[in-house]
C-alpha cells in the first residue's frame, strides 16, 4: 500500500477532521520543523516551542491550506517558510537579550578558536534558503534535509528522477552562489556534505506527541485566546530570561568559561560529523547502534564498579559477555572511518610498482586489491574479487570462467604503467562507482573504465554483468553494465 502524501493527509484533516492523519503528519516532519528552528534559534527548549507553535499554526489554516495544495504535494517548502516566520519573529523579540550576553562573551572570550565550516554557513543557512525560488528550495529541502532519493524527489515535485537531480544541482550552486557572496567560499559538494551530516538532529522524545495534542487542542478556542495566551507567555518567558541572565551575569567569569568549553566540545563533534559526511546513511545507522552501545557501556562499567566492591562472579562474567558482544561494532566504525578518510583525501593513483594488496574494507581497498591481483596472475583471488548482479545474476560456473580466464582483466597489459582512479559515485550505501584510468608507459592518455562496487557481508567487490546479443541470450560477462540488445 503507497503512503499517503502529505496533501492527502491535510485534506484529510481538513474536510473531516482526521486527527491521525494530522498526528501522521507531524511525525512525519517533527525532526525536519524542530530542526530548521533549532539552526535558527540554537535553543532546544525554544526550538520545541517554535515547532509547537508551526504545527498549530498548520492546524488552524488547514481548510484553506488544503485548497491551494495540488495533488501529492509535499508541505516541506511551507513548514520551512512558517519556521523561518516564527524564527524571526522570536529574535526579534529576544535581540536586545542576545546582544548583551554576545557582548560579554567577546570580552572575556577574546582568543576563543576559529569556528569550524558548519558554523561558518549555520546562522545563515535559513536566509540563503528563504533567497531560493519554490522549486529550488523544494528540491533542496527534500534531497538533503528530509534524506530522500532522487526518485522520491522527483515523485514530489511532480516530475523525472533525472529533472529532480537537476533541480537539486542547480538549487545547490545557487546556494554555494549566496555564501560565496559574503565571504564565505566553499564547493557544492562540500556544502552538501556539511548540510547532510548537521542540518536534521531528532527532535526531544515526546516532542512529536506534545506538539500534536497542543495544535490540535489550539484549534478548539478563539483566535483572540490564542492570541492573549501566547503573548502573556511569551511576556512572562522573555522575563523570566531576563531575570536569569541577570542572575548569572554575577557569576559569568566561571560560567562563560564553562561554555567555551562546551563549545570547542561541540565544535569537535561537528567536525568528526563532517568527516563521515560522502556516507551519510551508514553513518547514521552506525551512529544509533554506537549510541545504544555507549549508553550500554556506561552502564556496564557503572555496574562493574558496583560488583568490584561486592563481588558477585556470575554477573561479572555476564558482563564481560555484554562487552565482547558490543566489541564488533568497533571493526564497523573503524572501516567506515577508513572510507571517509579515502575520500577526504582524495582520489589515488599507483604505478605497477607500488600497487599492493591491501584487502577489501573499503571500495579504494577492493580495487587496489584486484589490480594487484591481476598483475600477479592470482585467479584464485580474483574469484573472491567480483560478484554477480542482483538483478540479473550470472551463474556461478560463469562467473569462476570469467575468473580464470586472463583476457578479461587486461590491467595487467604490459603496456600499463600505472592507474589512477579518477572520479567516485555514490549510488547507495552498500554501492559505488569508481571509475578508474589505466595509463600507458609510453605516455599516452590511458583508457578509462568503470567498476561498480557493492558491499557483500563486509566486504567490498567487483560488480560483473550479463551482456546479451539481440535474443536476449546471455553469451559473456563484463565489469562494464552494457545495454541488452532486444
Amino acid at each position: 500500500m503507497n503512503q499517503a502524501s502529505d496533501a492527502q493527509l491535510l485534506r484529510a484533516y481538513a474536510e473531516s477532521g482526521h486527527e491521525a492523519a494530522f498526528r501522521e503528519l507531524v511525525g512525519r516532519h517533527t525532526d525536519f520543523v524542530y530542526s530548521a528552528a533549532l539552526r535558527q534559534v540554537e535553543s532546544s527548549a525554544v526550538a520545541g516551542d517554535l515547532a509547537q507553535s508551526v504545527f498549530t499554526d498548520l492546524a488552524r489554516k488547514a481548510p484553506s491550506l488544503a485548497a491551494h495544495v495540488q495533488g501529492d504535494r509535499s508541505l516541506a517548502g511551507w513548514l520551512h517558510r512558517a519556521t523561518r516566520f516564527a524564527a524571526l519573529n522570536h529574535r526579534r523579540d529576544t535581540q536586545r537579550r542576545q546582544t548583551n550576553e554576545r557582548l560579554a562573551m567577546e570580552q572575556l572570550l577574546t582568543n576563543a578558536e576559529p569556528a569550524v565550516h558548519w558554523e561558518h554557513i549555520r546562522p545563515a543557512l535559513d536566509e540563503a534558503l528563504d533567497h531560493l525560488d519554490d522549486e529550488d528550495r523544494e528540491a533542496l529541502l527534500l534531497r538533503y534535509f528530509q534524506n530522500q532519493d532522487y526518485r522520491a524527489v522527483g515523485l514530489a515535485l511532480g516530475v523525472s528522477d533525472d529533472t529532480a537531480q537537476k533541480r537539486v544541482t542547480r538549487a545547490l550552486e545557487r546556494l554555494r552562489e549566496y555564501f560565496s557572496q559574503r565571504k564565505i567560499t566553499i564547493g557544492a559538494s562540500g556544502l552538501a556534505v556539511l548540510i547532510s551530516a548537521n542540518a536534521v538532529q531528532a527532535a526531544p522524545i515526546g516532542l512529536a506527541a506534545t506538539i500534536t495534542a497542543a495544535a490540535l487542542a489550539g484549534t478548539a478556542v478563539s483566535t483572540a485566546t490564542v492570541i492573549a495566551t501566547a503573548t502573556k507567555t511569551i511576556v512572562m518567558t522573555t522575563l523570566q530570561k531576563t531575570l536569569i541572565t541577570a542572575t548569572l551575569a554575577i557569576v559569568a567569569g566561571a560560567g562563560l568559561y564553562e561554555a567555551k568549553q562546551a563549545a570547542a566540545a561541540r565544535a569537535e563533534v561537528q567536525t568528526l560529523q563532517q568527516q563521515q559526511a560522502p556516507l551519510a546513511e551508514q553513518i547514521r545507522q552506525l551512529q544509533a547502534e554506537l549510541g545504544k552501545a555507549t549508553n550500554r557501556l556506561a552502564g556496564l562499567i557503572a555496574e562493574n564498579s558496583r560488583l568490584k566492591s561486592n563481588p558477585e562472579r556470575t554477573e561479572l562474567l555476564k558482563l564481560r559477555g555484554e562487552v565482547t558482544r558490543l566489541r564488533p561494532l568497533q571493526a564497523d566504525v573503524k572501516a567506515l572511518q577508513k572510507m571517509v578518510n579515502q575520500s577526504s583525501s582524495g582520489l589515488p593513483e599507483w604505478t605497477t610498482n607500488n600497487v599492493a594488496n591491501v584487502g577489501r574494507t573499503t571500495p579504494m581497498d577492493a580495487l587496489e586489491s584486484y589490480i594487484f591481483q591481476s598483475l600477479n596472475g592470482n585467479m584464485n583471488e580474483i574469484k573472491n574479487s567480483i560478484v554477480g548482479d542482483d538483478i540479473d545474476p550470472p551463474p556461478q560456473d560463469a562467473l569462476q570462467n570469467f575468473a580464470d580466464d586472463k583476457t578479461n582483466h587486461p590491467l595487467a597489459n604490459d603496456g600499463v604503467g600505472g592507474f589512477k582512479i579518477i572520479s567516485q559515485t555514490w549510488m547507495a550505501a552498500d554501492k559505488v562507482q569508481l571509475e578508474l584510468n589505466a595509463k600507458f608507459g609510453n605516455g599516452g592518455a590511458g583508457v578509462s573504465v568503470p567498476f561498480t562496487m557493492r558491499n557483500v557481508n563486509g566486504d567490498w567487490k567487483l560488480i560483473v554483468f550479463n551482456v546479451r546479443d539481440a535474443d536476449g541470450k546471455a553469451n559473456r560477462l563484463s565489469f562494464v553494465n552494457e545495454s541488452p540488445v532486444h
